[in-house]
């Protein structure tokens, strides 16, 4: 007989399955030091057996495990390996035991007493910016769009050998502080400062928001640093701003901003002629990136090697995962070069800043008209756009079910 525990709500499982030949493959994430699935396969005349979960290599507090014969699927319930404690449906849920559906599937995932199949496709890799798009602030008090992200990207993705990246305009202190705020899910590789610095992120990290509390852990790409650092003099361009283009007010420093100098700039009727004036200054191997409001603009100064589209490419190579199978998310200006990427799939939340949206209006092959709300359109550079319905983190969840299934 199983009896539902709720004592143990905090480190409710998470659980895969995997069918392919005789075994079906759970994966499972629990506080219990030792885990056991005990399972019938449908089809199997009421025989029940018992397997022992073993450790995720690079996935802290995971486990998994092979089912035999489970290859349209189970009823089951999950215990710690003492069989003590036991893991069964929530009452809404009914029933003592979790099921299945009866037939061939790649997999299931159970979280906080749902059963989501796992998608069956080739691997995915989100690249997303995070304030305003991944982190949704005023448009996600509670965080709840991002936690229903977050329960689609480890039910059905995870698993698959997929990655996520977030790509941000913060610094590497700034990045890692929103994620403990918000309980961002452990990245594979965290980029920063549009596109500057790429940072590798140990998979033995934990894989909820403390992973960013391992700051010394968290390294700079070699790769990547020594091509910023071979194509960016940030001392020159400095003393070119503050001599020639007060309007540009610096902000950062070597130590938190390397690779790049952050500026803001107060929008006057002079801004557009003072940006043409800037780029003919600095020339064309410094990046002049703008994003913001009506009353203010970021402005960054960086190396044309670096920015967004650029340090996608790196990831799409880093990964091996293809343009086609990778999904770019953002909402404002500094995110409009990774639309760029050559065959990506790209979403610019509902929330988008009117100079996105405007951008990606001159980028559509079949003229502005194109772009709207609940539309996908295509590019002049082949990638394929979603301009969502949905703001922030829905709007992930959104391009995910369009372009993925």
């Amino acid at each position: 007989l199983a009896i539902w525990c709720s004592a143990f709500a905090p480190f409710f499982p998470l659980c895969s399955w995997r069918v392919g030949g005789r075994a079906m493959k759970i994966y499972y994430q629990t506080g219990w030091q030792t885990a056991a699935v005990h399972f019938c396969p449908h089809g199997d005349s009421g025989i029940w057996s018992t397997e022992s979960c073993g450790d995720v290599p690079g996935a802290m507090g995971w486990k998994v495990v092979d089912l035999p014969k489970a290859t349209t699927g189970a009823e089951f319930v999950v215990c710690n390996g003492e069989g003590t404690q036991w893991d069964n449906p929530p009452a809404e849920v009914g029933g003592q035991n979790y099921k299945t559906p009866v037939g061939p599937a790649s997999g299931y995932t159970l979280r906080w007493g749902k059963l989501m199949r796992i998608s069956d496709r080739e691997p995915v890799m989100i690249v997303s910016d995070l304030d305003h798009t991944m982190v949704g602030h005023e448009h996600d008090g509670d965080n709840g769009r991002l936690r229903d992200f977050q329960a689609i990207w480890l039910g059905r993705f995870r698993f698959t050998g997929s990655r996520l990246v977030y790509s941000t305009g913060r610094n590497k202190n700034d990045a890692l502080a929103v994620a403990r705020e918000r309980d961002l899910l452990r990245p594979d590789l965290l980029i920063c400062g549009v596109g500057t610095e790429v940072y590798e992120v140990p998979e033995d990290l934990p894989m909820d928001g403390s992973w960013s509390e391992f700051p010394d852990r968290i390294t700079l790409n070699k790769e990547w640093t020594t091509k910023m650092e071979g194509t960016f003099d940030r001392g020159a361009v400095e003393a070119l701003l503050i001599e020639k283009f007060p309007k540009f007010e610096p902000r950062g420093s070597f130590a938190s901003d390397p690779y790049r100098i952050p500026s803001a700039y107060e929008v006057d009727e002079n801004m557009e002629e003072n940006l043409r004036l800037v780029r003919e200054a600095l020339g064309p191997d410094v990046q002049v990136i703008t994003s913001g409001g009506a009353e203010w603009k970021l402005v960054d100064f960086c190396s044309a090697q670096a920015g967004k589209m650029k340090a996608c490419e790196f990831a799409i190579q880093r990964f091996g995962i293809p343009a086609e199978r990778t999904l770019v998310c953002g909402d404002s200006g500094n995110d409009e070069s990774m639309y760029r990427c050559p065959g990506v799939r790209g979403v610019a939340v509902g929330n988008s800043l009117p100079e996105l949206v405007a951008a990606l209006r001159g980028m559509a092959e079949s003229g502005p008209e194109a772009v709207s709300q609940g539309a996908v359109f295509s590019t002049k550079m082949k990638s394929e756009v979603l301009y969502a319905t949905q703001p922030v983190a829905s709007a992930i969840v959104e391009a995910l079910d369009r372009f993925f299934g």
